[in-house]
């Protein structure tokens, strides 16, 4: 009876509610179970599998390469976290590739790629262009002046299916998730109140995962956090060889860009998704700063030029005209990571936002944002996190 399921979830006090069933907020909950939290709420606006956000398609990269040390370090965990999933799951969700990061010698961000590897004792090789094109003749004609970073764990995380993995095990482990129920506010107090389009629900902590709509969650808090929402536009171009372009035969890639800057950055990963089809997007750059509800907007023109010149000067055989064309979102802070923090004010809500690169981290992220809220000591350093390195103004309540 759904009246009655949604009248004792009225008038019980849950010990953790999540808001928000993405990626984040789903490896929350699916931590806080398989961990013994039982009485855990996880609510969504939209359907629990939508493609309106940050967390749809069939693929992300996964990587252990980052400017910042503290990545690299998460993603020694994160590692085992997705292959703990798998196990529990049954569910293939990572394909190994490697990864190619490519830059330019003397670059800032590749000497920051470096040492952060070094640092954590990663393995690599680095590549002059000549030699990456050497290793991978049949797709690559990068200039001379490039130096590359492999990395081979590098490779393919898929995106849909590692949600719906999450958020069916946090089932299984006991949550409840209900999705088509917008949170339009939150009342702070010992027990905090979520108030949604379909009623009201109390508990002891709560914690928001809200992606791109994390602040309009927020303001009725009083907090508004510095961080703005873009759209990306997701491009795949047929290929003329697919097998060359294969998960087996090349890698996920990425363009090494200023750390801290929103100088674009081209990525891509092989074929996987559509047969034939090779992803190749832009980060940052060009990508339009926009109100989420405002993400399906006509394309303004600016990406595609850039990601179709790219490919004429760097791939072999791939057509610069896209097959497939599509939109995700994604909020970024204002120096690119995330705030894992408690709330300033009301130390009972817990905030993850702004994951602009964060999809393969989730599960660390999710067992961070667990221990804040269930008052563990955090696995981490926590201090590139918090909410207090900007100025984040109360705003009138």
């Amino acid at each position: 009876n759904q009246h009655g399921f949604l009248h004792l979830q009225a008038v019980m006090i849950f010990d953790v509610i999540v808001v928000g069933a993405g990626i984040e907020g789903s490896a929350t909950g699916y931590y806080l179970t398989s961990r013994g939290t039982k009485n855990v709420l996880m609510l969504e606006q939209f359907d629990a599998l939508h493609t309106r956000g940050s967390s749809h398609g069939g693929s992300r990269i996964t990587r252990r390469a980052y400017y910042a040390a503290i990545f690299v370090h998460m993603m020694k965990e994160a590692y085992p976290l997705w292959e703990e999933i798998e196990q529990r799951s049954g569910k293939q969700l990572y394909w190994k590739s490697g990864l190619l990061a490519i830059g330019r010698k003397g670059q800032p961000g590749l000497d920051m790629y470096i040492e952060s590897l070094n640092e954590n004792g990663v393995p690599y090789d680095l590549l002059t262009g000549e030699e990456a094109n050497r290793r991978y003749p049949q797709q690559l004609k990068l200039p001379s002046d490039c130096w590359c970073i492999y990395e081979a764990d590098g490779g393919v995380l898929k995106a849909s299916l590692a949600l719906k993995t999450l958020q069916e095990l946090f089932v299984h482990n006991g949550g409840q998730l209900l999705d088509c129920h917008k949170v339009t506010g939150l009342v702070p107090g010992p027990v905090v109140t979520v108030e949604t389009d379909k009623g009201s629900f109390k508990a002891k902590k709560v914690i928001v995962t809200a992606g791109a709509w994390a602040n309009d969650v927020l303001k009725t808090t009083g907090l508004t956090l510095p961080m703005k929402v873009y759209r990306a536009e997701v491009f795949y171009f047929k290929v003329e060889d697919p097998d060359a372009y294969s998960v087996s035969n090349f890698p996920v890639f990425v363009t090494i860009h200023p750390p801290v800057t929103k100088v674009a950055s081209i990525y891509g990963t092989p074929i996987l998704e559509y047969p034939g089809l090779l992803k190749v997007c832009q980060f940052f750059g060009e990508d339009l700063e926009i109100h989420p509800e405002s993400r399906d907007s006509i394309p303004h023109g600016l990406t595609l030029p850039r990601v179709s010149d790219f490919i004429v000067k760097n791939f072999k055989r791939v057509s610069t005209i896209p097959s497939i064309f599509e939109l995700c979102l994604y909020a970024a802070t204002p120096d690119n990571n995330p705030y894992l923090d408690k709330h300033p004010y009301y130390p009972n809500i817990v905030i993850g936002a702004g994951f602009s690169h964060g999809f393969k981290m989730s599960p660390v992220f999710g067992k961070i944002l667990s221990e804040l809220a269930l008052g563990h000591s955090p696995s981490y350093d926590l201090t590139l996190f918090k909410i207090d390195r900007f100025e984040t103004p109360k705003a009138a309540l």
